[in-house]
């Protein structure tokens, strides 16, 4: 949580902006004696892949811990260079997204940053740590990001922009329109793609960067490949764009199981296919079971994670009337799904989120709900 405004000492500066409530994860010595089911992560419901494991503990059996990580993290862009079809100077490793917003942000002079909301606080964090004046660009109606021209006519003014593709919490894609507005509009762009291979149909916009140097896109190993723990991120863009993020970027952070995972990534494509597949029927039915339960109102999915929102007014006589008694009862009942109080954008007490998972783990949600929503 962030620090209270009183709480701070002479001469230190409030924090740009208020952070959500976190999920605190239990130690390790707990996790693996609990029985609960989380929905709350956005990582992909088929789990990570047996290779991965299978090369993460060779190289923690040769000794690899010994040895301090590449830092140019050479195998991983050179992997990633035969994946996208670029020079591997069109790439930068980091760990997690948020470090990968940072290294742009702090690239560029101070201006004015439009941040896509809903969305993660860490956007704004990423921006304004970095001396931007930060702005929310909400959308007129709903939470569709609009183009720079409608949100300068709401009032909403920027030089630069952080959007994602798709949005999170929102589950949204962005238009390729859209973006290219943007790219017209602003001085410098970044779109967050972490988990655009977990969506229903998305298309990467990796296929702009060689032609608009403003633009840089950053991905993730952690969404995809469901890796959290080990967090392994990086950015895409034209080679003088990188060259000089990286001449202000402390690449300390890159870890070592980049260079052990980079191969893998191209040979691992049957998993993303099996997991494409499967979200292309269970996202549409996670979202229609999670409506028809009596108070609770979805918002369009085109990601593998749920908006929704909860109303139980006493015109209903549902067994819990708000969002923080939902979710109580789920937590007691072993689930976990994550609530959006605090999150840029939305209002707080009405919003949670539900990832999706396996088929079995998402119909126990779902009556676990029904029974909840009833009062039984």
């Amino acid at each position: 949580m962030a620090p209270h405004p009183t709480c701070a000492q002479p001469g230190m500066r409030e924090c740009v902006t208020a952070l959500p409530k976190q999920l605190l994860s239990p130690p390790y010595e707990l996790r693996t004696e609990m029985n609960w089911i989380d929905f709350s992560g956005t990582a992909n419901p088929l789990g990570t892949p047996p290779s991965f494991i299978r090369a993460m503990e060779d190289a923690l059996a040769a000794g690899e811990l010994n040895y301090p990580p590449d830092r140019e993290a050479h195998a991983l862009r050179g992997a990633l260079a035969r994946k996208f079809g670029l020079s591997a100077d069109s790439f930068l490793a980091g760990s997690t997204v948020g470090d990968m917003v940072r290294a742009v942000a702090q690239t560029y002079q101070p201006c004015t940053v439009g941040v896509a909301v809903p969305g993660p606080a860490e956007y704004a964090l990423a921006a304004g740590n970095a001396g931007h004046r930060v702005v929310e660009i909400a959308g007129p109606g709903g939470f569709v990001v609009p183009d720079p021209a409608t949100a300068e006519r709401c009032g909403i003014r920027f030089d630069a922009a952080v959007l994602a593709n798709p949005g999170y919490p929102t589950s949204r894609l962005l238009p390729e329109p859209t973006l290219r507005a943007y790219l017209d509009a602003c001085s410098w762009v970044v779109v967050d793609e972490r988990s655009i291979e977990l969506t229903l149909g998305g298309e990467s916009m990796v296929g702009l960067v060689p032609e608009h140097r403003n633009l840089v896109v950053v991905r993730s190993f952690c969404e995809p490949f469901a890796m959290p723990g080990i967090p392994v991120s990086y950015c895409i863009a034209h080679p003088d764009t990188i060259a000089q993020i990286a001449r202000f970027y402390d690449s300390s952070g890159v870890p070592m199981f980049a260079e052990v995972l980079g191969e893998l990534s191209l040979s691992e494509t049957e998993h993303l296919e099996r997991t494409r597949e499967f979200l292309d029927s269970e996202i549409p039915w996670l979202q229609c079971m999670l409506n028809l339960v009596p108070g609770i109102d979805i918002f369009p999915a085109e990601a593998n994670y749920v908006m929704c929102s909860f109303d139980g007014g006493p015109e209903l006589s549902l067994g819990v009337r708000s969002v923080d008694e939902l979710t109580a009862r789920l937590h007691l009942a072993g689930f976990i799904v994550r609530r959006l109080d605090g999150t840029p954008g939305l209002e707080d007490g009405r919003y949670f989120c539900v990832a999706v998972r396996t088929r079995e783990d998402n119909e126990k949600l779902i009556a676990a709900l029904r029974e909840i929503v009833a009062g039984c």
